[in-house]
């Protein structure tokens, strides 16, 4: 089920994760189940706005994006390194591999946040090296007052009540959210998301 079907289910209830139509703007592009997630998160052209945090001088980025939106920001040098010095737990790690394309993740983040910078490349790292692709997770990029940009983007920052960045809202097959990590981890990334999925 791709994600913009998600977005309708979760959202005809009371004005949608999604958009009746696609707009012109966002295209979806097919991932194989070898590589992505079952749920078939969707890569999208990114839509976003850059601008800088008045506060500490960061880039930040607003709206819809990818990893690899990120890649090509040089300020953006914690999210490699942070990623390679990351060791996820083996055991934990081989659950994922087992259960984790069954589930979808939604992340919201702010580019200028320190705790999205802690949290968010622990993170791609366990989706790495569940042999997930990282370029497949839609992420929506808030500035310090926990805005975004573009319809979809407030519609899902509504929808979720993302008020604490980062949030990774974790959804099933049938796109309800069955668990979310916020701001910090309890043991760790991948011990937590094992947690909420085994709850399922």
């Amino acid at each position: 089920m791709k994600l913009e079907t998600l977005i309708t289910l979760a959202l005809t209830a009371q004005c949608s994760f999604a958009i009746a139509q696609i707009p012109p703007n966002i295209k979806p592009m097919p991932v194989t189940p070898q590589d992505s997630l079952t749920q078939e998160i969707t890569t999208r052209v990114a839509d976003l706005e850059i601008s800088r945090d008045p506060e500490n001088d960061r880039i930040v980025y607003k709206g819809i994006f990818s990893m690899r939106d990120m890649e090509g920001e040089p300020t953006f040098s914690w999210l490699p390194s942070g990623i390679e010095a990351y060791q996820p737990k083996t055991e934990s790690v081989d659950y994922l591999k087992q259960h984790l394309r069954n589930y979808s993740l939604l992340i919201f983040m702010g580019t200028w946040c320190g705790d999205t910078k802690d949290l968010l490349p622990k993170a791609l790292k366990v989706l790495q090296a569940t042999n997930i692709t990282t370029d497949n997770l839609m992420m929506v990029g808030m500035d310090r007052e926990k805005t975004t940009i573009t319809k979809e983007g407030k519609r899902l920052v509504r929808r979720y009540k993302a008020k604490s960045l980062p949030t990774f809202v974790v959804l099933d097959a049938g796109g309800k959210e069955v668990g979310r990590i916020v701001e910090s981890v309890d043991k760790s990334f991948e011990e937590d998301l094992v947690a909420i999925i085994s709850k399922k």
